[in-house]
């Protein structure tokens, strides 16, 4: 509405200031314009939200992960590229954080559970636990061991000012968090702080 309202103010700007058929061109150029910022501002919002509804991470968030994969075998990323996304959980993960913050960041929730018996279940642990023990950053939260790591932004071929981390920790015999994307400039501090509310509010569905 405000898009269209702004239109219709730069159309009767241009009218007003012009003889009317040199103003009916401007206006319409001028419509043109606004009505081309408003789809461009649209498929934006659509890129960020990606694919969230649906439980399943974003291409630029599996990019990520890929990176840190190939960059470290023994990583969380690599660790998490092991497992499949359990996106009903996800889903339900997305909704309690949607109203988390504010408009301008988004979450990407990530639950996976660690199969196997009990011999390989250990080892699956075991690995989970040293990955996130060695993420830049380990905050101890209600008891379990909270990994954050900063993530490089790039979306749709077009870098992007954003700030993005990876927040993880394993619950019994699955892997939780989230990738916090936010187009403001979040800290990590920041994020650290917040974090006890966040953790909370994935554990409220779980």
């Amino acid at each position: 509405m405000r898009s269209r309202l702004w239109t219709w103010l730069l159309v009767g700007a241009a009218v007003s200031g012009c003889d009317a058929p040199e103003g009916r061109t401007r206006a319409a150029e001028m419509a043109e314009v606004a009505g081309s910022r408003t789809a461009e501002a649209a498929r934006a919002a659509r890129a960020w939200a990606g694919q969230l509804g649906l439980g399943e991470l974003s291409e630029a968030a599996k990019g990520w992960l890929r990176q840190g994969a190939e960059a470290s075998s023994s990583g969380i990323e690599a660790v998490l590229q092991k497992g499949e996304q359990v996106v009903p959980v996800a889903v339900e993960i997305g909704r309690a954080l949607g109203g988390a913050v504010d408009t301008s960041t988004q979450f990407e929730p990530i639950y996976q559970e660690v199969p196997g018996g009990s011999s390989e279940l250990a080892v699956r642990r075991a690995e989970a636990d040293a990955a996130i023990l060695d993420m830049p950053r380990v905050e101890l939260i209600d008891g379990l061991s909270v990994g954050f790591k900063q993530l490089s932004s790039v979306d749709l071929g077009r870098t992007s000012s954003e700030s993005a981390y990876l927040v993880m920790w394993r619950q019994h015999d699955r892997l939780i968090g989230f990738v916090f994307r936010s187009r403001r400039n979040v800290a990590l501090a920041d994020l650290v702080r917040d974090a006890p509310r966040l953790v909370a509010l994935v554990r409220s569905v779980l």
